[in-house]
């Protein structure tokens, strides 16, 4: 299997695929995960499995990931596939989902009863988490390496990539309008083209799904 884009061979570009994590048992519950680290179920584990075999005939040069096991357990599946040293890989908390608070660990009905969309804004601030993540993500690119890999969390991605789009100017490829710019499927594939020599970046694809046997969507948008 192929995916729909290929590695990249130009040397003044760096191309960095980002991964969510698979299914966890919390996201079937509707439950607020935020940092609480919690273990792929057997449908994430599947999901992590198929998107490694997806992604094997890319030669990644470093792995990038969040620390909290869902998603070391879906970059696992893709490691499997890649050539990999000391070197080229790091796990970090600054990927981490969203900390929810005292939100966190709640159902999501229940949230919404006790503080309405209010929940939203307890725990960490947005502009606190696209700090984090802004910080992993001027250092990767330092590295000018061809090709990348990101494992982290649907929150962390939607708020990023608009962040990057919003923000930082980057480019849509024609494809992609903001509105799609939303919460991914659990191991979808987004990916990013920065060029090292202006310091322009372009989204070329976002939240592909094609190794799982369709276009999915995440239904629920108020999880994160």
């Amino acid at each position: 299997m192929t995916v729909d884009i290929a590695s990249n061979e130009d040397r003044r570009i760096t191309r960095i695929f980002i991964v969510r994590h698979g299914q966890t048992d919390h996201n079937v519950q509707k439950i607020l995960q935020g940092h609480l680290d919690t273990n792929l179920n057997q449908t994430g584990q599947i999901q992590a499995e198929k998107v490694g075999k997806y992604l094997s005939t890319l030669p990644i040069d470093y792995f990038l990931s969040s620390d909290l096991s869902r998603c070391r357990q879906t970059l696992d599946q893709i490691l499997v596939h890649q050539e990999v040293t000391g070197n080229n890989i790091r796990y970090t908390p600054n990927l981490r989902e969203r900390d929810m608070g005292i939100a966190e660990g709640m159902y999501l009905k229940d949230a919404l009863a006790q503080y309405g969309q209010g929940f939203r804004n307890l725990g960490e601030k947005e502009h606190e988490l696209v700090k984090r993540v802004e910080s992993e993500w001027d250092s990767l690119l330092k590295l000018n390496h061809k090709n990348v890999l990101v494992c982290t969390h649907g929150g962390v991605i939607t708020r990023f990539i608009n962040h990057l789009y919003v923000d930082r100017k980057y480019e849509l490829h024609e494809s992609i309008t903001q509105s799609d710019l939303k919460v991914p499927f659990n191991t979808s594939i987004s990916v990013i083209d920065y060029d090292n020599e202006t310091g322009l970046g372009k989204i070329q694809t976002f939240g592909n799904t094609l190794h799982l046997g369709g276009n999915f969507e995440v239904k629920d948008q108020q999880l994160r």
